[in-house]
Parts: C-alpha cells; sequence; structure tokens
C-alpha cells in the first residue's frame, strides 16, 4: 500500500509539535514560569498529579496555581523528559506517554529527591497548536519524597525479570 506523502508529513510535524510541549513544561517548570505553563494546557484541561484531592487540578490556571504553590520554597528541580511515545485516535488529538526524571533541591534538605514517574496525556490540536488536555502521573519510584504521596504505576503480577536486584537470599 503506498504511503499518503500529506498524512505522513503531517504526522511527523505533529510528533514534532507535541513533544516540543511536553519538554515545554519540563523547561519552564524548572524556570519557574507558571504562568507559561498554563499555555501548554487547554484551559478546560484536568491534571491528575497525585493521590490527594488537592492534586487533581480543573483548568491550566490551577495547573499553574498548583506548581506555584509546590515549588514556593525555592526548591531547585530538573525535569527530563524521555521515552516518548504518541499515537492519534485521528488527525485532532493524541495520546502521549513519557517518562520523567525530576530531580529537586529543596533549600536546607539533606537528602536531593527525585521523582521516577510516568506522564500519560491526552492533547488536543487547538488554533494555537497542540495542548494537553489530561494529564495523569503515575510513579515508578520515589527518592527522597514521602510513599504514598503519588498514584503508583500499576505492575503486571508475575515474578521479577532475571536481572533484578533482590535481597541477597535470592528472593
Amino acid at each position: 500500500m503506498p504511503i499518503d506523502v500529506d498524512i505522513a508529513v503531517r504526522e511527523l510535524t505533529d510528533r514534532a509539535a507535541i513533544t516540543e510541549v511536553l519538554h515545554t513544561y519540563a523547561r519552564l517548570v524548572d524556570e519557574r514560569d507558571f504562568a507559561a505553563i498554563a499555555g501548554v494546557f487547554t484551559d478546560d484541561c484536568l491534571a491528575e498529579y497525585g493521590v490527594r484531592e488537592t492534586d487533581t487540578l480543573h483548568s491550566s490556571a490551577a495547573v499553574a496555581d498548583w506548581l506555584t504553590h509546590q515549588l514556593l520554597d525555592g526548591t531547585a528541580t530538573s525535569h527530563h523528559i524521555s521515552n516518548v511515545r504518541i499515537s492519534f485516535p485521528d488527525a485532532d488529538h493524541a495520546e502521549t506517554t513519557s517518562y520523567l526524571y525530576a530531580w529537586h533541591r529543596p533549600p536546607g534538605a539533606a537528602v536531593d529527591p527525585i521523582v521516577l514517574a510516568r506522564y500519560v496525556d491526552s492533547l488536543e490540536r487547538t488554533p494555537t497548536g497542540w495542548r494537553i488536555a489530561h494529564r495523569r502521573m503515575f510513579a515508578h519510584g520515589l527518592v527522597g519524597f514521602p510513599e504514598g504521596i503519588l498514584r503508583p504505576l500499576s505492575r503486571r503480577p508475575g515474578p521479577a525479570p532475571e536481572h533484578a536486584v533482590t535481597g541477597g537470599n535470592g528472593a
């Protein structure tokens, strides 16, 4: 079956634009430009960052406000987005999965906390470009943060892989 060049070019262009949205979000968090972060979301977005009711946000303005309060203490951060996977249910909607490594340095902390997580996003094409309409964050692991603050990533049941580190007793 021949490739439709117009569709292929549009999809490649959309993939680059969507990846740019994800990377822009990370950069803006690290730069503390919370007002600009609202611009990577649709106005009526749903963002689910944690397990508390206050971690579920219902607008881009609420996302900007929540991030402002989360990082109010001057915590330095470095957010890294990788393993971006994009699918298109139709020409104006995209589903993405990306991995997050987020280093934090709170003032005076004895340890630099790290979030290892996955973003599962739904994006919409808008007149101003691709925007996140729904974001869900799932924790792979936390270092230096209290347990239970993020929704854990569900894992498939079964034995650990052969290369997994065990408790030293072979279990």
